[in-house]
């Protein structure tokens, strides 16, 4: 067994991060959605499994700290497309919340076990006694 000394794990670290981000921007990474997208529907879909409560725009530009103008062109785009829908708050009216669509529940969770089969190669060409 090799030994790693810590500047090595930080060149791999270093490495796999820039090869994902390189994937990720040029949306190799991901077949259904762009990175944003899944972004996105990883939040809806974490609040519907959770029962918690609805969100809104305002909330994903806070999370993904993005312009309120390139979340909003995203979500257009993801209504379009039939992966989300904006429904007026039952309990305020001036609130307009973003729903995760029936139909797009399958083409994330397959996404999402991609990703999760990524992170589990990532882990294994690290050494699971490196990312414990």
């Amino acid at each position: 067994m090799a030994v790693h000394t810590s500047h090595d794990l930080h060149e791999e670290l270093l490495q796999a991060w820039i090869d994902m981000s390189l994937m990720i921007r040029g949306n190799r990474l991901l077949s259904d959605f762009s990175f944003n997208e899944i972004v996105i529907c990883r939040i809806l879909y974490a609040q519907r499994q959770n029962g918690g409560e609805p969100v809104t725009a305002t909330q994903l530009c806070s999370r993904m700290q993005l312009l309120k103008s390139q979340v909003n062109k995203i979500l257009t785009a993801m209504e379009k497309a039939g992966t989300i829908e904006r429904v007026r708050s039952e309990t305020d009216k001036r609130k307009i919340e973003i729903r995760l669509c029936e139909s797009a529940v399958a083409a994330y969770e397959r996404e999402h076990e991609r990703i999760l089969r990524l992170m589990a190669y990532i882990g294994s060409r690290l050494g699971d006694e490196q990312c414990a």
